[in-house]
Formats: C-alpha cells, structure tokens, sequence
C-alpha cells in the first residue's frame, strides 16, 4: 500500500480539486502545476483530411478521441518558488488558457542588475562583509559603492540633488523632494538650502565625507560623497541567465 508520504503524491499536493495549483503554494523541482489530459489518438490526420477535403468520407467516430493521457505541466528550477496568481481566461480562438504567476525571494548576489531612479544601472561585482566596508566617524557604513565615473558621462543630476536632500532630510527628520524640475516653481529643496542644513548639522557643504577603510581601520585619502539614495533591483539577474555545459558545438578560429 503507497501512503500519503510518498514522492509521487508530494508531487500534485500544490493541486486542488480543479487540478490547478493554489495560490500561496510553495513549489519545488518536478511539482506539478497543472494537473492536465491530451488526446491520446494522433490529431494530424483530422487536419490533413480538412485540409484535402475528404474528411466528409472519413467515419467520423475514427476521428473523435476516445481516450486521454496525462501530460502534466510541471515546475522545473534548482529553487523553489511560490504561487503568486492564478488566471483563468480564453485566448482569441476560444480556447481555455491557464497562467501562473510564480514569485520568488532572492538574495542578492555576483552579477544581479541594479539601479536608481535616475538611470545610472550596474551589476553588482563584489560583496563585501559588513566588517570590512568603509565606515565614517559616526560609524555610518555605506550599503551600495558605486563607480564615480558615471556621473559625467549619463550627466544624472536628479541623483546628486536626491542625495544631498536625502541627506539633509534625514538631519532634520523630514520628507525631501529632490527633482531637477521644481526649484523654480519652488515645489522641490533647493539644493542651496539643503546644503546649509547641511552645515548646521557638522556635515560638509557638498555632501562629502571622511571614510576609514573597514580593513586597515586608517582613513580614505579621498573624500566620499556619501547619502541616502533609493536603488531597486532589475530583472536581470545572473540566476536566470546562467548556463553551462559539458561539451557542445564549438567555433574553429583560423589566425592569420
């Protein structure tokens, strides 16, 4: 007698009584997603008769399928994911679709894309232990060092103005609005004033700090523009992009 425990029935435990898997499930590697049924007959030579002409001929209890196998969709990945959504819907022809929404929790890792809000976009190369990141006087350590290069190049002032009035909002403990287009209007800080809380509170007038170097504790010979500034993480991570093999069809380059 197979019991309940068994690996096969592990399988279709995502599944309810519709054969469709639930939301807030977790799947893992072979889990079932939808538990569906194909013709078992061979449905070509339906079509190919339509095609000639000569079905009317044919009986058409030969054509009509007498039996179905099961031919499950199932979950392939090294990690498991969770059902976020389930639609039920029709394609334009009518026919029954089922789409599944899976999300997943993902640490940060060598080669994941990210971004602010600025378009300045990069891949991550390092990580670094908390113990060995650069830290200031107040002991602030930073979360994300990103190449200064990039500044004169994508010209992204909206990131410097969000950066230092994110930084003086966090002194005073307000919201700041840091935009390149509202000074005018006076609807966003202006970065003259968000300077000067800047100076009221012991910082540096353009935002630059001293850091120490997290592994020799002896401090950086350059000053470190340094503020809070909001960074997401793009879709384009190296886990969905990673592929290796064995052996394959390889090109042959002939050096002149």
């Amino acid at each position: 007698m197979i019991g309940v425990d068994d690996t096969r029935y592990k399988r279709y435990s995502s599944l309810d009584e519709d054969g469709i898997c639930r939301v807030g499930e977790k799947l893992n590697d072979q889990s079932i997603v939808i538990n569906r049924e194909v013709p078992a007959e061979d449905r070509d030579l339906q079509f190919l008769l339509q095609a000639r002409g000569t079905s009317s001929h044919v009986n058409p209890s030969l054509l009509s399928p007498t039996s179905y196998k099961s031919h499950p969709c199932m979950y392939k990945a090294p990690t498991s994911s969770v059902v976020d959504r389930v639609l039920l819907t029709a394609n334009e022809t009518d026919q029954f679709l089922v789409k599944v929404m899976l999300r997943q929790c993902r640490r940060p890792e060598i080669g994941d894309k990210f971004a602010s809000r600025h378009g300045q976009k990069g891949v991550c190369g390092a990580i670094i232990s908390q113990e060995d990141m650069p830290f200031s006087n107040a002991g602030v350590c930073p979360d994300v060092i990103m190449n200064p290069h990039g500044f004169p190049s994508r010209m992204t002032v909206g990131k410097i103005i969000e950066l230092v009035a994110g930084k003086a909002a966090v002194c005073t403990g307000r919201q700041a609005y840091g935009t390149a287009f509202g000074e005018g209007r006076e609807s966003a800080d202006r970065t003259i004033d968000a300077s000067q809380e800047l100076v009221a509170h012991g910082f540096s007038y353009v935002g630059k700090d001293v850091l120490n170097s997290g592994t020799s504790g002896a401090p950086l010979k350059a000053f470190i523009f340094m503020g809070p500034v909001f960074y997401q993480k793009l879709k384009h991570m190296v886990m969905d992009k990673m592929h290796a093999r064995a052996r394959g069809p390889r090109a042959q380059f002939l050096a002149v």
